[in-house]
C-alpha cells in the first residue's frame, strides 16, 4: 500500500532534466552586461538605445545551456538614446510612463530544444504593467576557460503594451538584444 502512494505521489512531481539540476545561478548587472534595443524610423533609419540600470539572475550550465532559466528586472527611467529629446520621449507616458511604471520584468526558461548557436527561451515580458508571451532566442557566443559569453535577442510589438504614439515615424517592432560575460 504505501509503494502505491509513494508511486501515485511521485506523478505529481515536477520532472527536471538531469542537466537542470546542474545550473548555477549568475547574477549580473549593467556593469557587467548591457541590454539595448533597435528601432527603425521610416523604414529607413535605426536608432539603438540601452537600459542603464538592471539586475539580471541567470541559471545556467554552460556545458548544456539548453536548459537556462532567466529573470531580468529593469529601470524604464534608466533608458538611454542618442537622440536629442528622445530618452525623455521614452520616459513619458505615451511610451514607459515611467512614473506609473517604474520596471519592466522578464522571466523565462529554455526548454531543451535547439544547440549553443540558438535556442530559445520562452517566457513572459511584463511592461506598463502588462504582461504579455515573449521568447528570446539565445546563444553562447564565445567560451574562454574562465567564462562565457552568453547573448540573447528577441523582437516585441509595442502596441501590445500600449505605446501607440508616432506609429507613423517609429516602427511597431522594437529588437531587444541582452550581451553579458559570465566569469566560470
Amino acid at each position: 500500500m504505501i509503494g502505491r502512494r509513494l508511486l501515485l505521489a511521485s506523478a505529481f512531481l515536477p520532472v527536471l532534466p538531469a542537466r537542470a539540476q546542474q545550473r548555477v545561478r549568475y547574477i549580473f548587472d549593467q556593469s557587467s552586461g548591457h541590454i539595448g534595443f533597435s528601432v527603425k524610423h521610416l523604414r529607413i533609419f535605426t536608432s539603438d538605445g540601452q537600459f542603464e540600470r538592471f539586475q539580471a539572475s541567470l541559471w545556467l550550465d554552460p556545458d548544456h545551456p539548453l536548459t537556462a532559466r532567466v529573470d531580468c528586472t529593469l529601470e524604464t527611467a534608466a533608458v538611454s538614446i542618442p537622440l536629442s529629446g528622445a530618452s525623455d520621449l521614452l520616459r513619458s507616458e505615451s511610451f514607459f510612463d515611467v512614473a506609473h511604471y517604474p520596471q519592466a520584468r522578464f522571466r523565462g526558461e529554455a526548454e531543451g530544444v535547439g544547440d549553443i548557436d540558438g535556442f530559445p527561451i520562452p517566457g513572459e515580458l511584463t511592461l506598463r504593467g502588462i504582461t504579455r508571451p515573449f521568447r528570446m532566442t539565445a546563444r553562447l557566443a564565445e567560451r574562454r576557460p574562465r567564462a562565457v559569453r552568453f547573448q540573447a535577442r528577441g523582437e516585441l510589438h509595442r502596441g501590445e503594451f500600449g505605446m501607440l504614439a508616432h506609429r507613423a515615424f517609429i516602427s511597431d517592432t522594437v529588437e531587444l538584444s541582452v550581451d553579458v560575460w559570465l566569469a566560470l
